[in-house]
């Protein structure tokens, strides 16, 4: 059966908010909003009506609210199912159960947000800067496997950096039907 793309699109996104500290990620740290009690990022209404549907993941842009001198090397790990949210600053570890259920779904797609992409929008260096990261013409293809109207997500931080007490990321994915 051949899959199609017809041309409507939407932009879904979420916001992710670090804890009040500035402890530096190390490469494989995850980047959450508690330290204790977090939660996975959710793009609700990703599949937009038809949520047993099919879309293509055609863009991705990240803002920050801040631009530190060494910007982060980031990953997004997209699932269709829900994984268990992972606290701030603690070793990525999804389970294998997180990545294949037994119906097939799980894990979707990873993609890189490379430090060398990130164009500085206000050049204050630290919390009073911003910059943002627009990957474009992903073309990555997603079938919804489990009929749920949204995707979840986890952000992996994959260099050393030092953030910003409570900087902000806003995810905006931009899907085509």
């Amino acid at each position: 059966m051949a899959t199609s793309v017809n041309g409507n699109g939407r932009t879904v996104g979420v916001t992710l908010q670090r804890p009040n500290d500035t402890n530096v990620y190390t490469a494989g740290d995850v980047m959450s909003d508690s330290t204790s009690v977090p939660t996975i990022l959710t793009f609700p209404n990703a599949f937009g009506p038809n949520p047993s549907g099919f879309c293509i993941l055609n863009q991705l842009v990240v803002i920050d609210s801040a631009s530190q001198a060494t910007k982060p090397d980031l990953e997004l790990w997209l699932f269709d199912t829900a994984p268990a949210a992972q606290n701030d600053n603690a070793a990525f570890a999804p389970t294998d159960l997180e990545l294949v259920t037994a119906s097939g779904a799980g894990f979707i797609a990873r993609i890189l947000i490379p430090s060398t992409s990130w164009s500085v929008g206000t050049a204050t260096v630290g919390a009073g800067g911003n910059c943002i990261n627009d990957l474009q013409n992903l073309g990555i293809p997603i079938t919804n496997r489990v009929s749920t109207a949204g995707l979840f997500g986890h952000v992996v931080v994959r260099n050393a950096y030092t953030p910003v007490a409570q900087e902000q990321f806003t995810f905006r994915l931009k899907l085509l039907d």
